[in-house]
């Protein structure tokens, strides 16, 4: 039998380990082998003209951090800025030295659809780099806490509900509570972003990670979901139950036969200086350099040569400290068109800037927002119910709310809090099991200015009392249509209506949004299960600023 050492033993392993296909589980799911960059693949085809990829390059572009060597033009600083990488502080406490080398060596043998590039995969690479970067990044330590054992059950169920599956990929069998027997659940066409390093965590790092993703990745691609310790132990017990994966006895032997790794500190200087030159840097923060980031070291990104597809854009590792990302076909089509088009590129503003950030913090996998994005049809089951009632509503009882013109809905008090997660906010939908999450303040501010600025702007609030105040402000009276069928409005007890409860309508909701719901609902969320208040009454719009008053002086 041959002796498996060293590298040629994580090779090996590493290569076994991708060319399983463990079907059911989500974290096993099969990615595909290219890096996935969402937001470019719901939007963007090998059908496309060159024109309209090229939108999708720029999204390449950005999401796959080439910006982060390559300085963009100074006009397309604000779109073009790249992202941060994963916070590489810890690390050391989430992956074993073994995992570390082979994420080093060629991240792709770990997670096939990772958008992190190889620089060691090329003719010249240097194993002993690789030895030392391990031995760096190995100085990285944590103290993760101890968690509770979670409950597979309940992390299932829970994975199943809150909306996981609108990214990730669904359990393949699994049937959520309140489909029909006789209904039948389509399987999702969209790829999935798979979840391959819950296999190589600990589990206490796994709840750890899933009570804490934006310190970890501010990027924003796994964002915070205000999991309680019960909740985020539950799923990481349900990723971590995936079948067991069985090695050939060859490799199995040569992972009884490895040394116990021991830091060296000599190496770890080594590496320090290489995570520098190598450009680690250029996308990944560690403590000991105060989280800097070393940008464009490398061509600015206009005078880049796209006559042939090389260097990055290759199909093989080329070597050199040239990353090598395997792109496919698409990906290199649409990059080409993008960089042989930068000079003519228009600064995004308005609709087109909205929509480009919404692509990028991958808004679409739930919201809506000018007939575009909003779930999956297959994945939309997988959006729960919290009551029976609020089956009552459809799809407006489970799915998140399209964010049409949602700059003239919210307050923008209101609009901060909830985009920014902050304040505490009560959750207004009660009836929906899914959450709004949390995502790195960085990430986020630019989409919430553009809603306040595209959007209608927040009225004069003085403009609004334009009625008289009248005596015996109320809900609508007798005869006409009563908002207490499906709303509260502050009872305690307000799971017992299936809408929302209004209590918070004048603390959340700008009045003239408030007033055409009230109006005309069928004409302000086309579809919605709502009836006029009240019908052709000429003293409409009296009793609509009457309920708003109502409304905000509810103790």
């Amino acid at each position: 039998m041959k002796d498996l050492t060293g590298l040629s033993f994580i090779c090996c392993l590493a290569s076994f380990l991708c060319q399983q296909e463990v079907q059911g589980h989500p974290a096993h799911a099969k990615p595909v082998n290219y890096p996935y960059v969402v937001g470019f693949e719901r939007f963007h085809s090998s059908l496309d003209d060159d024109e309209y990829l090229a939108q999708g390059g720029m999204i390449l572009l950005n999401e796959l951090n080439c910006v982060a060597c390559h300085e963009p033009p100074s006009r397309l600083k604000n779109q073009l800025q790249g992202v941060e990488a994963t916070n590489l502080e810890g690390v050391a406490s989430r992956l074993g030295d073994i995992d570390l080398e082979i994420m080093i060596r060629n991240p792709r043998f770990v997670k096939k659809d990772t958008t992190m590039p190889s620089l060691f995969a090329g003719p010249d690479r240097d194993l002993d780099e690789v030895t030392a970067l391990k031995h760096y990044l190995a100085t990285f330590k944590e103290e993760v806490p101890g968690y509770p054992l979670g409950d597979i059950d309940e992390g299932r169920a829970f994975y199943h509900r809150v909306g996981c599956a609108a990214c990730h990929a669904p359990e393949v069998g699994y049937r959520p509570p309140r489909v029909p027997e006789n209904a039948e659940i389509e399987m999702a066409g969209l790829p999935s972003v798979p979840m391959n390093l819950a296999d190589l965590y600990e589990l206490d790092s796994l709840t750890h990670f899933l009570l804490t993703p934006n310190t970890h990745r501010p990027s924003g691609r796994m964002p915070e979901f205000h999991l309680t310790v019960e909740e985020a132990a539950n799923l990481a017990a349900y990723l971590k139950a995936g079948p067991d994966l069985e090695l050939p006895d060859n490799i199995t032997e040569a992972l009884t036969r490895s040394k116990p790794f021991e830091l060296d500190p000599a190496l770890a200087g080594r590496g320090e200086s290489l995570f520098v030159s190598k450009s680690c840097s250029a996308c990944h923060t560690v403590p000991d350099r105060n989280r800097r980031r070393d940008l464009h070291s490398s061509i600015p990104l206009q005078k880049l040569d796209v006559a042939e597809w090389r260097d990055c854009l290759s199909d093989r590792p080329t070597g050199g400290g040239v990353p090598f990302y395997g792109l496919d076909e698409v990906q290199k089509r649409a990059i080409s068109a993008a960089l042989v088009r930068l000079s003519d590129q228009e600064v995004l503003s308005g609709a087109a800037e909205i929509d480009w950030r919404m692509k990028s913090l991958n808004c679409y996998a739930c919201h809506e927002r000018s007939g575009v994005g909003g779930p999956e049809t297959a994945r939309e089951v997988y959006f729960g119910f919290e009551s029976g009632k609020a089956v009552e509503l459809g799809r407006w009882g489970n799915l998140p709310p399209n964010l049409d013109e949602v700059g003239s809905r919210l307050r923008h008090d209101w609009l901060h809090e909830v985009l920014h997660g902050e304040g505490g906010k009560t959750k207004v939908r009660h009836y929906q099991s899914t959450r709004m999450p949390r995502y790195a303040g960085g990430r986020v501010k630019p989409l919430e200015s553009l809603f306040r600025q595209f959007d209608l702007s927040e009225p004069n609030p003085h403009q609004l009392l334009k009625f008289p105040r009248r005596n015996g402000e109320q809900w609508p009276g007798e005869g006409e249509a009563d908002c207490r069928r499906c709303h509260g409005a502050g009872e305690k007890a307000s799971t017992e209506f299936p809408g929302i409860n209004l209590k918070t309508s004048p603390e959340r909701l700008q009045y003239p949004y408030f007033r055409s719901m009230i109006l005309s609902p069928q004409y302000t969320q086309p579809g919605v299960p709502m009836e006029p208040a009240f019908g052709d009454d000429p003293e409409s719009d009296e009793k609509t600023m009457d309920l708003w008053r109502y409304l905000k002086h509810l103790p």
